[in-house]
């Protein structure tokens, strides 16, 4: 049975014939941040409430990163290829260097500690974007704990310089998020059961401007988000992964078994889409590649 449900008949052109649904690793807690790492030939991914990293090769095998990993949660790559990791237990933004140590990039604003960083996206300019909500202080199973000490739950800018703002400060519990182009960036908000996709106006002093409501993805909490070569969004959702053109309408959906965290583009050809979901690591082979500014 097909996991494929085209609201658009284009959408079944994103696949190769006979496309399925693979799930690759099970028996995590709460699967997040796949990010693939092509010097590694591997996604590495996140079980945060488990407190461990993993990575899955190329070869296809499952082996354990961290443990453990201070409940790190999302994941990219920066400007260099280097692994950056968002730490709830750190409560930091963190990068791994070439030897396997870890460096902290951010973890304090204005004098005083992050709440707990989840998810990370790097700009064009070289800045890294992420969001700072509070499930590290206030779930057990996913971070420490702690006093909240920042007056709000920012989505932060880390210059290339070091330099650490805070752009947008107007969301409730900001979470996953993806540039679509270098003057838009997408933001989902899980402190809201709407599953909105908010719209960013990025200006060149490295600022952002509310532009109001982007789409809406039901059923679930829009929480990780992906763009392809195209400019199409991939959301996780309640049901799977919906795809959706440019402009934010609806193309189709990947239906998966369990809740979809996140998700990334990744494998030898760039074109294998992983997804993160509740207890799993699934995959399914598509024709297109994930954005590259």
């Amino acid at each position: 049975m097909t996991p494929l449900t085209a609201t658009r008949p284009e959408f079944l052109d994103l696949f190769p014939p006979g496309a399925e649904l693979t799930r690759l690793a099970g028996d995590f807690t709460w699967a997040e941040g796949p990010t693939y790492v092509p010097s590694r030939q591997a996604v590495v991914f996140s079980d945060v409430r488990q407190n461990r990293t993993w990575r899955w090769t190329d070869a296809g095998r499952l082996a354990e990163e961290l443990h453990p990993s201070d409940h790190q949660n999302g994941h990219t790559l920066d400007a260099q290829g280097r692994l950056v990791a968002c730490s709830h237990g750190q409560r930091a933004l963190l990068r791994q260097e070439v030897g396997g140590g870890w460096t902290v990039l951010a973890d304090r604003f204005g004098g005083r500690r992050l709440n707990s960083p989840n998810d990370v996206a790097l700009h064009p300019d070289g800045s890294l974007w992420f969001t700072d909500p509070t499930y590290g202080l206030d779930k057990p199973e996913e971070g420490y704990g702690g006093e909240k000490e920042q007056p709000g739950n920012f989505v932060y800018r880390l210059a290339p310089d070091g330099t650490l703002s805070a752009p947008i400060r107007d969301r409730k519990m900001p979470n996953g998020l993806a540039f679509q182009t270098p003057g838009l960036l997408l933001l989902a908000d899980t402190g809201r059961d709407d599953g909105q996709i908010h719209a960013y106006r990025v200006t060149p002093d490295g600022g952002a401007e509310y532009r109001g409501i982007w789409a809406t993805v039901r059923p679930g909490k829009t929480d990780g988000l992906r763009v392809d070569g195209a400019g199409r969004v991939w959301s996780s959702a309640g049901d799977g992964v919906h795809v959706l053109s440019s402009e934010g309408e609806e193309l189709g959906r990947i239906q998966v078994p369990e809740t979809v965290a996140n998700l990334c583009f990744g494998g030898p050809e760039g074109s294998s889409l992983f997804m993160t979901a509740s207890t799993s690591l699934y995959r399914i082979e598509t024709r297109v590649r994930g954005l590259e500014f």
